[in-house]
């Protein structure tokens, strides 16, 4: 006879489970080798499930698999918190006993009628491993010094709060911080991001950072240029989709053909961007981040407004491109993100898949659950033979469980992204719409993607996959998952999934009381370790796999990498005779060649960069350094973004050779000062590295030196390297004000060192 579960003890053992600390059962046979000590939930990590559970039992018991009814399912690896899932679900499965045995020693070797038939043998390590997993649920082991996330990173070196705050500005601002943030964070240290957070969310670029991160994931941006976006929509369902052509009735001179192609090219861009202004929108005004799927409107200015048919008499200049309110498209219920047409077209579906690409991409974006990984894998052909097998066969139900209840609740939006509901209903031989236990009552039918948002919204995982999205955005790097047959490489890299989960879940209960403020998860993730690693110590083994890709290290997306040059140079790299012309922007530049994306034929960024790339970045260090370095010597001081320290007079030797110490320590000062301007380092006046960069401007300098002694070279600088211009206003300078010439060659020795930083790996990367 099987006894049922005891609650109260289930609940005990499940705390001790969580504490490893209800006693010792420290035998030394449980000890991997190489441990000190593993606690229950490392040895079930670490003995159990990865080389018996994952192996032998997930292909059934998962949550669409042929044990999905039973007590023991399982998630599987690649879904976030899995090991404490499953050693929950093993706990409590181990309770049942038959004939005073549990029944986790029977049915795995064919007893009581498992269905799944044998899948160990009696006595081998595999079956071993089970039992001594049974006996620690009864005497737990307790692991002295157990980490927790504070002293997993207590050896690694950080970025110091100065430092930290610099490369948030970067990152998320473009700039580089005001000295009032600098007092701040001086003042009261990493508590003082969340500030900084909240004044660069007052600026522009913030936005236009938050909307390439989640255009990585939509891809929306496939639509900009021409009528891409305005022309996938129904001209019967949108009739004024093409508004801007000239007409009878217009808001502009529809003479002038210049003014009808702006009018059309903002209502074609703005239309395809409309979904990522529905993310700044909510993060903007400070609510719900969960909105981003709610919201009963969509984001638009007067353009997208006219496009949609909505009401524009809210608007203050219909015309105005930036000016973007909350608007109702007439006849269509929303539902945030996923009821938008540009997000619905770039996840598009066809008769025979029926909305399941929408629905995997849905489950990946906002509940962080990759569907594809659900059941095992690669599917058998030869076992497929149902007549229904999406429905049937455990081959298909794996993902199909999931997949297509979720699918359903796309039921109204046809293959072009329209709200169109199908007359004869949804398909009879699928699954009926639904989400999780919950199918949608007939009588919401019309409305089934608000009911399905309103479920993703307040279902835990979308907390978790928000932080995904901005941790992958913010640091470039992917989550820990950890890969591979090395079973010591594997359980390093379990670790170092683990702490990661226990930071993200830390994130997410603040996430929730804040009323899921997404400029909390930004500042959180900004003072974590993950944001401000620079370097880890050295380790024995594969130890090091515990901090793989966290902190630096991260190659700068040709955008960022655009802004920062802006903030360090004060103007951006372009075509020198069309400074309208961004190299790092166009895709017919080197946008694409630097390892951007165009959200079309191109969807993943280069993170690790080629020859061409190395290339790109010579180029970019030579030309500005060249454009930039006399340019800045015409700025007042207090306003150079390079020379603070030193003029184009300041040499450190007299025409005899003797030093000028003066001139050097000022030379030294200003290099110190470089270092920390344009790489964020801080380095003494005797430090090795700041004796190297000032190597290179003495040797170059010297070298010049003997060159126009010689004849060998002129003393005038090149067109694109003088400072004829003022550079901020752009008018003429005066020729007592003007550079064209380098006489004393130390404007082309500071170019070289210029040139040094902008190339140099801390400019690149971060």
């Amino acid at each position: 006879m099987i006894r049922g579960i005891d609650t109260k003890k289930v609940l005990a053992l499940a705390l001790c489970l969580t504490l490893a600390a209800c006693g010792r059962g420290d035998r030394d046979e449980d000890r991997a080798e190489g441990d000190d000590c593993l606690s229950n939930r490392e040895y079930f990590s670490k003995q159990v499930w990865k080389p018996v559970l994952e192996q032998r039992c997930f292909s059934c018991h998962n949550t669409s698999g042929q044990a999905k009814y039973t007590n023991l399912v399982f998630q599987s690896s690649s879904q976030t918190g899995h090991i404490d899932a499953n050693l929950e679900a093993f706990a409590k499965t181990a309770r049942y006993e038959a004939d005073g045995k549990s029944i986790l020693l029977q049915k795995p070797i064919g007893g009581l009628d498992h269905k799944g038939g044998p899948v160990l043998e009696e006595g081998s390590p595999e079956f071993e491993a089970i039992s001594k997993m049974l006996e620690r649920l009864d005497n737990p082991v307790e692991c002295e010094d157990t980490e927790t996330v504070e002293t997993h990173f207590a050896k690694v070196e950080l970025l110091d709060p100065g430092q930290t705050l610099r490369k948030a500005t970067l990152n998320l601002g473009g700039r580089l911080p005001t000295a009032e943030e600098e007092a701040l964070v001086e003042e009261q240290g990493l508590d003082g991001i969340d500030q900084v957070i909240e004044n660069l969310a007052e600026e522009e670029i913030f936005y236009q950072r938050i909307e390439e991160m989640f255009n990585d994931m939509f891809l929306t941006d496939r639509y900009l240029g021409g009528s891409d976006a305005v022309g996938l929509l129904d001209r019967d369902i949108f009739p004024e989709a093409r508004w801007y052509e000239p007409g009878d009735e217009k808001d502009f001179s529809g003479e002038d053909m210049a003014e009808v192609e702006g009018a059309r090219k903002y209502a074609n861009n703005s239309v395809a961007r409309a979904p990522l202004k529905l993310i700044s929108h909510v993060i903007r005004n400070d609510k719900p981040f969960t909105e981003i799927l709610t919201a009963d409107y969509m984001v638009a200015n007067g353009y997208v407004a006219r496009v949609y048919g909505a009401d524009t008499s809210g608007f203050d200049d219909k015309l105005d491109p930036n000016e973007w309110r909350e608007v109702k498209i007439p006849g269509m219920p929303h539902a945030g993100v996923l009821s938008s047409p540009m997000f619905l077209n770039r996840f598009p579906t066809t008769a025979t898949n029926r909305n399941r690409h929408r629905s995997r991409m849905v489950y990946k974006f906002f509940l962080a659950t990759d569907v594809m990984a659900l059941a095992e894998r690669p599917v058998d052909p030869t076992s497929i033979e149902d007549f229904n097998p999406t429905y049937y066969n455990p081959q298909c139900t794996g993902c199909h469980g999931v997949i297509d209840p979720v699918a359903g609740a796309f039921q109204n939006w046809n293959d072009r992204g329209m709200y169109a509901p199908p007359e004869d209903g949804w398909y009879e031989d699928m699954r009926p719409p639904g989400f999780g236990e919950g199918t949608i009552p007939f009588s919401d039918r019309s409305t089934s993607l608000p009911w399905l948002a309103d479920r993703f919204a307040s279902d835990q995982r979308f907390a978790t996959a928000t932080i995904h999205n901005f941790y992958r955005g913010m640091t470039g790097h992917e989550l820990v998952t950890p890969l591979g047959d090395n079973q010591e490489i594997y359980d390093n890299q379990l670790v170092a999934q683990e702490f990661q989960q226990e930071f993200f879940d830390g994130v997410a209960t603040k996430f929730a009381e804040s009323n899921f403020n997404a400029k909390v998860v930004i500042s959180e993730i900004i003072k974590s370790p993950y944001f401000r690693t620079i370097n880890i110590p050295e380790y024995e083994g594969e130890k090091e796999q515990q901090y793989v890709d966290q902190g630096l290290g991260r190659l700068l997306t040709p955008e960022m990498l655009h802004r920062k040059i802006i903030a360090i140079t004060g103007e951006p790299w372009t075509h020198f005779y069309n400074r309208d012309n961004n190299y790092l922007l166009r895709s017919n530049d080197y946008r694409i060649l630097y390892g951007g994306i165009d959200s079309d034929g191109v969807t993943q960024r280069i993170t690790s960069p080629n020859g061409i790339m190395a290339n790109v970045q010579w180029r970019m260090a030579n030309e500005m350094a060249c454009r930039t370095t006399a340019k800045d010597f015409v700025r007042a001081k207090e306003d150079r973004f390079y020379f603070r320290f030193v003029e184009t007079n300041f040499v450190p030797e007299d025409a005899n050779g003797f030093l000028i110490q003066e001139a050097e320590t000022a030379i030294k000062q200003n290099i110190q000062y470089l270092h920390w301007h344009m790489l964020g380092e801080r380095v003494t006046l005797d430090d090795p590295e700041l004796e190297r960069t000032y190597n290179l401007w003495y040797d170059t300098w010297k070298e010049g030196q003997q060159l126009l002694a010689e004849e060998e070279i002129s003393r005038d600088l090149i067109g694109r390297c003088r400072a004829d211009r003022d550079p901020e206003t752009g008018e003429e300078l005066s020729d007592e004000d003007r550079i064209r010439r380098d006489s004393l060659y130390t404007i082309r020795a500071w170019q070289a060192v210029i040139t040094y930083m902008l190339a140099d790996y801390h400019f690149l990367y971060e």
